[in-house]
């Protein structure tokens, strides 16, 4: 992690931050979802600010976790208090599986800021590969009936949030820009395609499965 930017202290509390979020999964979640294994994912963003992002997936959706300050010292319980403690930012949402299929389910994050030349605003892709490659990822995740249209310079990715509303993401080679359900719209550097998709399998899962 020191070659993404991250000094050794922050290196060491962002290994405990995940080591804290699977443990998190495997002792909540992972009794009441036993065939769906917890996964760790991680990814890097430049919106708000550059960040490396460590996510943790489960199949429970009954469980989340606690927002409500806890007592460090408390023998069971620290997980969360010590992620809040450690990190820049975190948060829980809706969220699919990526290893089995697009199961639903939640993604517990956390994130820690990155001060080095990585991940670069100005980084571009073709915007071919890039819609072909958030297409696959979705589709990966369960979201059917995504398509990609390609154009001169610019690619159009659609995807279904529910059977009456779709989301069209915008990729020009340098930049993706997309209008949400609640009509906000976004504009960011196509380095943030893996977080981008992230957003869009939440507002999924908030509108087809009634989650928070």
């Amino acid at each position: 992690m020191t070659t993404l930017g991250l000094d050794r202290d922050t290196t060491d509390d962002a290994v405990l931050a995940a080591s804290e979020l699977a443990t998190n999964a495997l002792t909540h979640a992972g009794s009441s979802t036993p065939t769906v294994p917890p996964e760790l994912w991680l990814w890097a963003r430049v919106t708000p600010r550059p960040q490396l992002l460590i996510s943790v997936f489960d199949a429970c959706r009954s469980s989340w976790p606690d927002t409500t300050p806890g007592d460090l010292l408390d023998d069971h319980g620290r997980g969360i208090s010590i992620v809040a403690l450690l990190a820049e930012a975190w948060g829980a949402h809706p969220s699919r599986s990526i290893c089995t299929g697009g199961i639903p389910g939640k993604a517990v994050w956390t994130a820690f800021p990155l001060k080095g030349t990585w991940p670069d605003a100005r980084t571009t892709a073709p915007p071919m590969l890039a819609a072909r490659h958030m297409a696959a990822m979705l589709t990966a995740r369960g979201v059917m009936n995504t398509t990609h249209r390609h154009g001169r310079g610019v690619s159009l990715v659609t995807v279904p949030i529910n059977t009456t509303e779709e989301v069209n993401i915008w990729i020009e080679p340098s930049h993706l820009s997309y209008t949400t359900p609640t009509g906000t719209r976004h504009r960011r550097p196509i380095i943030d395609l893996q977080d981008t998709t992230e957003i869009l399998v939440c507002h999924i899962g908030q509108s087809r499965e009634g989650d928070r």
